[in-house]
């Protein structure tokens, strides 16, 4: 298939209709894009029944199970707006979120309508219930069915959707639509300024870094090679490149409804994946798996890791379990944000440089500007805050002023993605990310950047990830949390403050440290800091 930049999401996967070639794996599962295809227009006929037409907002909850995949190509198909949600989203934040962005449906994973039953009695809009049923075994289907009772038994199961053979819908034709720039996405995001907003996504932003990965992996063809599938649809990360990239080439994006380390090592010692996508949490897991070594893992091709700022440990580890195994796998860091829908700078085998989040990928343009002055390009090397002019530039935040929108435009009208990150350009194009401009604070008059100390911090042996909390008071000060695997707590929590001491002026060295066996993790497995605050 020849990647044509006017296809929509749809449209890049559609020419595989007649492939017998694995789309999706999903558990003891495997469905070819024959079948796959053949579901989705199946799917889309549904919607269409229920009067679900081009433009409409429809919500979709649920983990990346294979109807969760079917109904979003389903809705692409007809040209609706999905609002991809948190499938653990409080039952107000939902209630909140189906009134901001105007859905006319709301798509639900089956199991997780239990924990919304009492909030969505009044909601005045169809509710429609996804499954994993479907492709389940059926000892796995029973399974599911006796732990899952209480939370099965309040649905109604005629309300259930299904796009098995049998209950294919004749005589309903759905148009495709054809415009990949109208507005076809919206993700949730705590946006460059920190509040929650609802980002607007096209096709042309959701599909682009899937057409230029084959340049990331120096390949020519990803065709019968599969990619990792955990980060869910509601994280651009996980639906543009963990799911999309894949399909776009022909390649299977292998599903999991949670991370599983060990269900993982399973599937790269089947040769159900070859590539990753994680943040740092999933890979230190991996690691710390016995049993992810040895030759499975020349099944690896090049894997990738972001969201998180990684420990640099993390990378050499990694590598060197890569190499021992003969493996030319290799893990990368990228950088991005929600309103470049995922990554837009990443580090590759031919271009690489430690310490950087790699350089832009192709027709991606970035520019370092003085933050007070976003006309002001800085010198090589100096920090400023990051501009990005990309393909897989949002269309902006719903419902929000155009003063509020992350854009500015310079002289040239172009329009740039103002991401309130600093960093720099380095003379090789590389670029280096420091941090958030929001991510720093004052003690004593002096500016305190937590991303240093937990640079620093993770440099100590012993260190498995730190997180740098500002405590707010008549006299503020940094507390430092560890995650700490092996070494005795007063042993490494002496280690780590003589290292502090060494590189940072007294104002910024923590007053305090906890040292922890295990952090608490948001469901993408990023640090819950609110949860560390209340330890």
């Amino acid at each position: 298939m020849s990647l044509n930049k006017n296809n929509t999401l749809y449209m890049d996967i559609s020419s595989y209709r007649d492939s017998k070639t694995t789309a999706l794996y999903f558990r003891k599962k495997k469905i070819s894009f024959s079948e796959f295809l053949e579901r989705v227009d199946n799917m889309a006929r549904y919607f269409k029944t229920y009067g679900i037409q081009k433009d409409d907002v429809v919500s979709l909850l649920s983990p990346n199970v294979p109807q969760a995949i079917i109904a979003f190509y389903a809705l692409n198909k007809i040209g609706a707006i999905v609002s991809v949600l948190h499938p653990l989203l409080p039952p107000k934040i939902l209630l909140d979120s189906l009134e901001e962005v105007g859905s006319s449906h709301l798509l639900i994973l089956d199991a997780r309508y239990f924990a919304y039953q009492k909030e969505l009695e009044n909601v005045n809009i169809p509710i429609h219930f996804l499954t994993a049923s479907e492709d389940l075994t059926g000892f796995e289907n029973f399974m599911m069915r006796r732990k899952l009772k209480k939370e099965l038994s309040v649905v109604n199961h005629k309300k259930v959707l299904s796009t098995k053979k049998k209950r294919k819908i004749k005589g309903v034709e759905v148009e495709t639509n054809e415009d990949n720039l109208k507005p076809s996405v919206l993700l949730r995001s705590g946006g460059t300024t920190g509040r929650n907003k609802n980002i607007v996504l096209n096709d042309y932003a959701v599909r682009y870094p899937g057409s230029v990965s084959l340049d990331i992996f120096a390949m020519d063809s990803f065709k019968g090679k599969s990619m990792l599938g955990v980060l869910p649809l509601f994280h651009g990360f996980g639906l543009a490149m963990g799911i999309h990239a894949p399909l776009m080439h022909e390649a299977a994006s292998c599903l999991m409804i949670k991370y599983d380390e060990k269900e993982l090592i399973k599937n790269i010692k089947q040769g159900k994946v070859n590539s990753l996508i994680c943040v740092p949490y999933m890979a230190r897991k991996l690691l710390d798996n016995k049993a992810f070594k040895g030759k499975m893992l020349r099944n690896l091709i090049m894997s990738f890791v972001g969201a998180d700022k990684p420990n640099p440990a993390l990378f050499k580890e990694f590598d060197e379990r890569m190499k021992k195994a003969g493996s030319q796998n290799r893990l990368y860091e990228g950088y991005g944000l929600t309103e470049t829908v995922t990554v837009t700078f990443v580090n590759t085998k031919v271009h690489h440089k430690e310490g950087s989040v790699g350089r832009p990928l192709t027709g991606t343009l970035v520019k370092i500007v003085d933050p007070n002055d976003l006309s002001k390009e800085v010198l090589i090397g100096k920090e400023g805050m990051i501009l990005i002019s990309s393909p897989a530039n949002c269309l902006g935040y719903l419902n929000v002023s155009k003063r509020g929108q992350p854009f500015y435009t310079d002289r040239k009208k172009r329009k740039w993605v103002v991401t309130n990150d600093i960093g720099h350009l380095d003379e090789d194009g590389f670029l280096c990310f420091k941090n958030r401009i929001g991510d720093s604070f004052k003690i004593a008059g002096y500016n305190v950047y937590p991303s240093d100390i937990e640079k620093l911090a993770d440099e100590v042996e012993g260190v498995v990830e730190s997180a740098a909390i500002y405590i707010d008071g008549p006299r503020p000060y940094i507390h430092l949390f560890i995650e700490n695997h092996t070494l005795k707590d007063q042993v490494l929590g002496e280690a780590v403050l003589n290292h502090l001491r060494d590189y940072l002026l007294p104002y910024s060295v923590p007053r305090s440290i906890t040292l922890l066996p295990k952090f608490p993790r948001t469901a993408i497995g990023k640090v819950d800091r609110k949860a560390l605050l209340k330890l």
